[in-house]
């Protein structure tokens, strides 16, 4: 649902338009994770993540509304003791970004002098917040919103070798989201396709999310 956001007064409080941290966080090594399952005709899949670290750093461009990080990834994909030969396979590595709100429609802002009036923050047809005004410089902003924004960023792929194994390295690479309004959240994944002559299997595996 599209939400619409007039702001009159201060607008600290309402999608994170301040300045970017001056410093960034220390880099944050994130948990290995590992899934396996066993297809119909036998064939024992495994899928690892490793060695994961996500480094957030302040926006070069000292934009508000956009976020950085450089990200250090493994992937390790096998199949193991089925009966049919693989005919087709695919193992991904990449990442899933989460933005709070998309305001890539574009920002109207303004200003006036004069004593700013309470400020009422309409994401219909939830609620209405109520915020208070003071005497001095107030200003505007207006967007049309759109939901939460989760998009995948897919940064490796390969079939699997002759012996049926898969591996991927992403070494500080740089991950970026511009236009996003509040939080952003980013989550590892790895995803795994196989075939056979008489099956297809694919699933997924999913590190923690930590917003950058």
């Amino acid at each position: 649902m599209i939400a619409r956001l007039v702001v009159t007064g201060f607008l600290v409080a309402v999608f994170g338009l301040t300045e970017p941290a001056a410093a960034s966080a220390e880099p944050r090594d994130m948990a290995p994770q590992l899934y396996s399952r066993t297809t119909r005709d036998g064939w024992h899949l495994e899928i690892r993540l490793d060695h994961e670290r996500v480094n957030s750093v302040p926006n070069l461009a000292a934009a508000a509304n956009s976020r950085e990080a450089f990200v250090t990834l493994s992937g390790t994909a096998t199949a193991t003791g089925g009966a049919n030969p693989i005919t087709d396979s695919l193992f991904l590595i990449g990442y899933q970004l989460g933005c709070q709100s998309d305001v890539s429609s574009g920002l109207q802002i303004g200003g006036s002098a004069g004593v700013a009036p309470s400020v009422n923050l309409g994401v219909l047809p939830l609620q209405t917040v109520g915020v208070g005004g003071s005497a001095g410089v107030s200003g505007f902003v207006q967007t049309v919103l759109q939901p939460g924004v989760i998009v995948n960023l897919p940064l490796g792929n390969m079939v699997l070798s002759r012996g049926n194994t898969g591996a991927l390295d992403l070494d500080n690479v740089h991950l970026k989201a511009d236009a996003c309004g509040g939080d952003v959240t980013i989550r590892s994944f790895a995803s795994l396709r196989v075939s056979t002559e008489t099956g297809h299997t694919e699933f997924a595996i999913y590190g923690d999310p930590i917003r950058i």
